[in-house]
């Protein structure tokens, strides 16, 4: 990959052009990487409201109806369903793992195929969270992991 940057100071905003050959899975993971740059979410921890970068985001976990942020240090809360989170986020390389969790495809460590065509993914926390059959083809499509 050739990266090269033009200083225009007519150019009142940041352009991005990528030039290939072909859309490919890796060039989708290049658009989704540059839109996550500056994006938040909004989270609460101990009764306050805060942004929450993107890119710290590791995973996102339902539990008992509540969803909760994973990041390397910390763990906050959001008043946003799973669901809605998953139509938010996927834009931004963040997919369904199983029923109760979307993960940040960046933020995975390592992958290990797991009992039944299931997905062990490590986390770069080291946490280890288990994509179910329904979305482990998904992952490593997005991943460009051959399926042999």
């Amino acid at each position: 990959m050739q990266v090269n940057i033009e200083i225009d100071d007519g150019q009142e905003d940041v352009a991005v052009t990528i030039k290939c050959g072909e859309r490919s899975a890796y060039v989708d993971r290049l658009v989704a990487a540059i839109y996550m740059v500056d994006r938040q979410i909004t989270v609460t921890r101990s009764g306050y409201a805060l942004p929450l970068d993107l890119e710290k985001v590791l995973y996102v976990e339902s539990v008992d109806g509540r969803c909760f942020v994973y990041t390397q240090e910390e763990v906050y809360e959001t008043g946003s369903r799973l669901y809605e989170l998953e139509q938010q986020l996927g834009q931004y390389l963040f997919v369904r793992a199983n029923k109760a969790s979307i993960v940040n495809l960046k933020k995975i460590e390592s992958i290990r195929t797991y009992v039944n065509r299931r997905l062990l993914l490590k986390m770069e926390n080291g946490e280890q969270l288990i994509a179910s059959r329904q979305y482990a083809e998904n992952i490593k499509g997005l991943l460009g992991i051959s399926k042999h």
